[in-house]
């Protein structure tokens, strides 16, 4: 008789119901796990060990197996040295979940990127103007 096998997303999403520690730990490192997923996702494609990728971004081999564990985030510094040398692209847009999102749009993008160790960088800000 064959068993009924639960996907990762299913567990994951039961977990998320029961356990909210679970839950608010899953969100907060979401881009750690993004980054992690790119990571290991490039060392297969390019066929690169750890130490071999700690090379390529100057860094240790320990230091990419933290990456990779998706457990921490990285900071800003980190991405941008990943992008620069992978050629990997992040987009984070960070929102009041009932804010309309208006930032990341390919208009912004051009008024206000700026490059840093060859890497274009956009950073605005915006905040729910005051009605007078």
């Amino acid at each position: 008789m064959a068993r009924s096998m639960k996907s990762h997303g299913t567990i994951v999403a039961e977990e998320m119901n029961r356990d909210p520690e679970f839950r608010a730990e899953w969100e907060r490192t979401a881009l750690a796990r993004l980054v992690a997923a790119e990571l290991v996702g490039y060392r297969a494609d390019h066929e690169l060990s750890q130490r071999a990728l700690a090379e390529r971004l100057g860094c240790t081999q320990p230091y990419v197996a933290k990456l990779e564990s998706g457990e921490t985030n990285p900071n800003m510094e980190t991405l941008v040295n990943l992008s620069r040398a992978l050629g990997v692209e992040f987009v984070i847009d960070i929102a009041p979940v009932k804010q309309t999102r208006r930032l990341v749009t390919k208009a912004v993008a051009e008024k206000v990127a700026q490059e840093q160790d060859g890497v274009s960088v956009v950073l605005a800000a915006s905040a729910p103007r005051r009605r007078r």
